[in-house]
Formats: structure tokens, C-alpha cells, sequence
């Protein structure tokens, strides 16, 4: 679609399109229901050795990852990191998305970080790089390979997911190519509409941080291969900057595809990572071979 004059939309157009809650009104009984299963693979799992649960990587009060190890050792680690807005849901919410992955021969974790306000949005995201670092030097607890790294995420944790491909790791003891792929899923990345929305009064953006933490208007650094997806049934702009982010990753020559998910809208796109059958979950699992 045409690029859209942001500035030039009302504020309650703006809600619709880029506040995900208002344009799916039974997102509650999603996340509840969501929330529920993900208990019961987590009890479950633990139950059977198959996790570590809250291992601590930060001081902060929700600095803490769940490890999933591999069945095989030097196996790709998937590193989930989840949605909310920076401001709301936990890793807890998505470990239903965890067994597919397990059988498809990866190690998993599920990355906890501070939410705004108690933080800031820059705070969060060197959360998350710290969160990287602790799993590169655990990666042989968990059966994985350190350089065979790949990011998921969903809405914010999409966000944060490319902007760890677009840090500079340089000085860091972090290569930047042990960053193999991303799975980059129902994401925002270009944050100026958050300075208009609700949430602005808990992550309390800055105009500097919508500069520079909007990846669509940085360099591409990484030449991770990238899938970038979005509900079929989501609101046009929020659908465009996931098109948009695609192409400025193929106009960066890198290996990219676009995925629109039929039928699918902000919460229930998610959800199909917990059925190995789904097309995304596919695309996901080959991205393990990056």
C-alpha cells in the first residue's frame, strides 16, 4: 500500500491500527487461554527434566530465562522473546510454542525482561542483549551450539528481536554472526505512532529513542537470514511496516522472505507456532538450518 501520512490521522485511527487490543476486542480470553496451555507444557516439561526454569542472567526482577535443552547436543538455540508492548505479558505466556521446536531438533529459551515504566525502552533492549550474552556462554547446558543462534519473537518481542540484528556487537564478546536467522513475527518497526497511542504513558518514548530504536530507519547490520510475518487479518498499517521492514531487508541483500498468514490476527498468528502441522511453524523450523 501507499506510504501513509501518519500526522495526518486521527488519534482514534491510530488505535485501530497500531493498538493491537482495540482491534482484536476478545484478545483477553487469547492471552488467558494462551496462558493456560503454557502452564501445562511448562509443569509438564519440568516434570519430566526437560527444563530449567528461571535461571537468573540480570538483576532486574524479571531477568530471568527458561531453558529448554536440545535432545542432541550442538543443536540451533531459539531464543524467544515475547510481546506486551515493552510494557505487559511475560515469557510464561508462550511456552506452548516450545515442543514444536524441541522435536524439530532445537534447544529453546524463553527470555524474561523489566517492563516499561519501570524501565526504559533502551534499558529493556540492553536487558535483552545481556540475556543473549548469558545463553552464548550456557549454551553447552542446554545442548546447543553458540554460534547457531536464532531470534523469535512476537509483536514488541519482533521489535526486539531486529533490534539485536541491528546492533553493533563490535567491542562486545558477542560475534555478531553467531546471530544465524530471525524469525521476526507480527512486529512493529518504526515507533513514532507509539508517541500518539495509550501505552505511550507507560514506555514513555522519547523522540530520540523513535529515532534511534526504530529499525526501519536504521542500517541493516546483520546478514541473518530474516522471516518477517504478519496476520492476513491484522490492520493494513500494521501489516505495511512488517512489508516495508522485509524490503528494506532485501534492498540490504538480505535473505529474507514475507510471510501474510491467512486468517490470522495479532494473537491467534502466535498461537500457530504451538502446532507443528502450521505453515509458520515450518518456516520457523527451516530457519534452524540457517
Amino acid at each position: 500500500m501507499p506510504e501513509v501520512d501518519l500526522a495526518a490521522l486521527s488519534d482514534e485511527t491510530l488505535n485501530q491500527h497500531f493498538m493491537p487490543r482495540i482491534a482484536v476486542p476478545d484478545h483477553e480470553t487469547w492471552l488467558n487461554e494462551d496462558l493456560a496451555t503454557s502452564g501445562q507444557v511448562r509443569r509438564k516439561l519440568a516434570a519430566e527434566g526437560r527444563a530449567r526454569l528461571d535461571c537468573r542472567y540480570g538483576p532486574g526482577g524479571r531477568q530471568f530465562i527458561d531453558v529448554f535443552p536440545a535432545a542432541s547436543p550442538a543443536a540451533p538455540i531459539v531464543v524467544w522473546i515475547h510481546g506486551g508492548y515493552w510494557r505487559a505479558l511475560s515469557k510464561e505466556h508462550y511456552t506452548n510454542i516450545v515442543p514444536p521446536l524441541l522435536a524439530a531438533g532445537a534447544a529453546v529459551a524463553l527470555v524474561g525482561y523489566d517492563l516499561c515504566p519501570a524501565v526504559t525502552l533502551t534499558e529493556l533492549l540492553a536487558q535483552t542483549r545481556d540475556a543473549l550474552h548469558w545463553l552464548r556462554a550456557h549454551a553447552p547446558e542446554m545442548q546447543g551450539n553458540p554460534d547457531r543462534i536464532v531470534l523469535a519473537g512476537n509483536s514488541a518481542g519482533a521489535h526486539i528481536c531486529a533490534m539485536a540484528l541491528q546492533h553493533d556487537w563490535s567491542g562486545e564478546s558477542f560475534p555478531a554472526e553467531s546471530i544465524r536467522a530471525a524469525a521476526l513475527i507480527t512486529g512493529i518497526y518504526e515507533l513514532s505512532p507509539v508517541l500518539r497511542l495509550p501505552i505511550q504513558q507507560e514506555v514513555r518514548l522519547t523522540q530520540r529513542e523513535v529515532t534511534d530504536l526504530s529499525p526501519l530507519k536504521l542500517p541493516v547490520r546483520s546478514k541473518a537470514r530474516v522471516l518477517v510475518a504478519a496476520g492476513a487479518d491484522e490492520p493494513d498499517l500494521w501489516i505495511a511496516q512488517s512489508r516495508s521492514y522485509h524490503q528494506k531487508l532485501i534492498g540490504a541483500g538480505v535473505d529474507g522472505a514475507l510471510m501474510i498468514a491467512p486468517k490470522k490476527h495479532h494473537f491467534s498468528i502466535t498461537r500457530e507456532l504451538s502446532d507443528p502441522r502450521a505453515p509458520l511453524t515450518a518456516a520457523v523450523t527451516e530457519l534452524l538450518h540457517a
